[in-house]
């Protein structure tokens, strides 16, 4: 985490703790298509940036959120979770703009439901026209849950559950929609090969070489992940179907994976590895093998760091990946 990231999230936790505000979870929903990733960027647009433009509006002075964490540029989210924090005062005046039923003696009873009306659905600059006017709801606040002070939305998370999504078809993709929310492949893949792979990076191993190493990171690579494939049928041509989800001959396949804990770019290489042994480039032998060296692999002396093919590191587009959920002791 950048230190003006861990030094804002500090801030946070002593404000909340001493100054008597109300702390909030907020479950939240993006399509990333048009966002530089959700953490905080200077001069681009990025979900906590407008997120932080919005309830800095509403409240009246500058807003900080904390998050579970971040994501790439093009990924989408319809679980991901953030923590604000909020004055009795603040909620007073929500409450009079936004629930005028509910009554002075009610407002810390429903304080949650008071922030959630005030952060319904809202509209963003579309990132990738700068100086155009269009503005559509590309972030939702799906839910806000009253939480303790203590709450951190990133180091409180007990686990994550990323979902990918690929479609497998001929020629160019027509499907407009999915278009923008799957890695769309020109070639016939393989659902038994690919539940194979799935299979064998299920379970503890050591994901290092399925990542990308931040500076500083000091976290385990090895992780316990839970990682499963399954096409998902849905209706490409013909009926009644409309013509941004129309697809001829096309299959789409969902690979979800679940960890507590994500190394940087782990699912997107994943996902990238899944699908090349969908595809046949890369054999399944060749990846249990790849495993079990790095699985024995612990960085000493007298140890050879395995080398990996370079087919078998391919990182999927971000715009196919979702986070999901992120799963917390309380209920968001």
């Amino acid at each position: 985490m950048p230190g003006q990231q861990r030094e804002r999230n500090a801030i946070q936790v002593d404000r909340s703790a001493k100054d008597g505000y109300h702390r909030f979870a907020l479950k939240l929903a993006w399509d990333g298509t048009t966002y530089k990733g959700f953490q905080s960027q200077s001069h681009m647009n990025t979900v906590q940036d407008n997120l932080e433009k919005r309830i800095s509006g509403l409240i009246g002075r500058p807003a900080r959120v904390i998050a579970w964490g971040r994501t790439d540029s093009g990924v989408h989210a319809q679980g991901a979770v953030c923590s604000i924090d909020v004055t009795a005062e603040e909620l007073k005046s929500l409450a009079k703009r936004f629930r005028a039923d509910v009554h002075e003696g009610q407002i810390e009873k429903r304080a949650a439901v008071i922030i959630q009306s005030a952060l319904r659905e809202f509209s963003c600059d579309n990132g990738n026209y700068p100086d155009s006017k269009t503005r559509y709801g590309s972030i939702a606040v799906k839910s806000v849950v009253s939480v303790d002070p203590g709450f951190d939305a990133r180091f409180s998370a007990k686990w994550k559950r990323y979902i990918y999504y690929v479609i497998a078809s001929e020629g160019d993709p027509t499907c407009f929609v999915w278009a923008r929310y799957a890695w769309h492949v020109r070639w016939p893949l393989n659902l038994s090969k690919m539940i194979d792979a799935t299979d064998a990076l299920s379970g503890e191993h050591n994901f290092k070489w399925l990542s990308v190493t931040e500076s500083g990171e000091l976290r385990d690579p090895r992780r316990n992940l839970r990682l499963t494939i399954e096409e998902v049928p849905f209706q490409t041509a013909g009926g009644d179907a409309p013509y941004f989800m129309q697809q001829d001959n096309a299959r789409l396949y969902r690979i979800i994976g679940t960890c507590d804990f994500f190394l940087y770019r782990m699912m997107r290489l994943i996902a990238g590895l899944v699908v090349h042994v969908g595809s046949s480039r890369v054999s399944i032998d060749a990846v249990q093998q790849c495993i079990r060296m790095h699985d024995s692999y612990d960085g000493g002396e007298g140890f050879q760091k395995p080398k990996i093919p370079s087919n078998m590191l391919c990182t999927a587009p971000a715009k196919g990946l979702c986070l999901d959920h992120i799963e917390y002791e309380k209920k968001i």
